[in-house]
């Protein structure tokens, strides 16, 4: 007969101390079935969580788990609110099978921590929830969306977009779930929600879902006053597209924020078609150089979808200023019909500003990398030392491809 508490100890001694046989003499307790170990098996989980040892309390929650069963679901739930700066991987899988092995119980549990008094035994709740079939209760989650622990927040605005897409993350495997018009509802709503991370976290997965309904909901948004949120909201409008997206995107290309009004001067010109062409047009004529630099980054996305996009980044790579020439050598990065524009950047190759000619010698590596190779080659000489630091970078990238 196995002395299941020497082999407990000898278990125990190498969580601290390494040695041979522990996979064996793991297995051996797992397989016991010997609820006597119970007690100590706790005591021993609560002396490594006060070690912080995270080793030795995912050997012994495995133990645990495969002794006791989903009785000893508390005692790894309570084990997952203690944080070891670990990811806590090999801890959840075990709360994973005790969930599944006793659903409607692990879920009491589980909700139990997910309403707890202090932020980790509500994250730990919600973590654990997610490893079950179907979805929290909505009121739960919305609830959760005003928690004041952002971890809190983010976690439950997670699970109703999976709720939302039929998808919940399980462990190993996707399982699916219908999908959930009031969790739909609820992550709309929580467009209004009074923490910053949570309105943008609703906007990024609204604007993945491409709802119909998407743009009208996020058109109050515009006028958020963080600028994040507005550049969120240009993001989507992207994504989504359509008339109303367009429009809505005309007026935040005109923001006060540089960076809302690039995020939708990018998905203007991403979006194609007169009503978000033309205003970036416009745009490429403005008297204020750092305009007319907006203009060309923008227009890049539209150059090979659009006759007039081509035709004034053309012209925007002979402006006078010098930012603008870049601009447009840069937004020429990512075309596909290389043939057509590396002719136009390797026309630039001499220009007398250096922040030009830093911008060719990437870009047209990219476009041309036969081109680029004299290119480069001559750059290493250049007086300007970001340039030949470049060049330098950009020939060493080439040879080991070459390679």
């Amino acid at each position: 007969m196995i002395d299941t508490r020497a082999v407990l100890a000898d278990v125990i001694r190498c969580a601290t101390e390494p040695g041979e046989g522990l996979a064996t003499a793991v297995d051996t307790l797992r397989a016991s079935g010997d609820t006597t170990l119970v007690p100590e098996l706790h005591a021993h989980l609560d002396r490594f969580l006060d070690e912080g040892n995270d080793f030795g309390r995912d050997l012994v929650a495995t133990i645990l788990a495969a002794v006791a069963g989903p009785p000893a679901l508390p005692a790894l739930l309570r084990a997952a609110t203690r944080d070891l700066c670990d990811n806590q991987e090999n801890l959840y899988g075990e709360i994973g099978a005790l969930l599944r092995a006793d659903p409607e119980a692990g879920r009491r549990t589980a909700t139990t921590f997910a309403t707890g008094e202090t932020a980790e035994e509500r994250r730990t709740g919600l973590r654990a929830l997610a490893h079950l079939p179907g979805a929290p209760a909505v009121p739960l989650l919305t609830a959760a969306l005003s928690d004041p622990d952002p971890q809190v927040r983010s976690l439950a605005v997670s699970q109703l977009d999976d709720t939302v897409t039929g998808t919940r993350a399980m462990p190993h495997r996707p399982v699916a779930a219908p999908g959930h018009a009031e969790a739909y509802a609820a992550l709309v709503g929580a467009l209004e929600n009074p923490f910053e991370d949570v309105r943008a976290a609703a906007i990024g997965f609204l604007a993945d879902r491409g709802k119909d309904d998407a743009v009208g909901a996020l058109t109050a948004l515009a006028d958020d006053p963080a600028p994040r949120i507005r550049s969120a909201v240009a993001y989507a409008l992207g994504r989504l597209g359509g008339t109303e997206a367009v429009t809505l995107l005309r007026r935040l290309a005109e923001d006060s924020d540089r960076g809302v009004r690039e995020r939708a001067q990018a998905a203007l010109g991403a979006a194609g078609g007169a009503s978000a062409i033309d205003p970036l047009l416009a745009l490429a004529d403005d008297p204020v150089p750092r305009r007319r630099v907006e203009a060309a980054k923008a227009l890049g996305n539209a150059v090979e979808s659009d006759p007039r996009a081509a035709q004034r980044i053309t012209a925007l790579t002979a402006d006078d200023d010098p930012a603008v020439r870049a601009a447009s050598v840069s937004a020429l990065a990512c075309v596909t019909d290389r043939n057509r524009w590396s002719p136009l950047v390797l026309g630039l190759a001499d220009d007398p500003a250096p922040v030009v000619r830093q911008r060719v010698a990437v870009v047209l590596r990219h476009l041309d990398p036969d081109a680029a190779v004299p290119v480069l080659r001559r750059y290493r000489d250049d007086p300007d030392p970001t340039l030949r630091w470049i060049a330098t970078d950009q020939l060493q990238w080439l040879t080991g491809q070459r390679d």
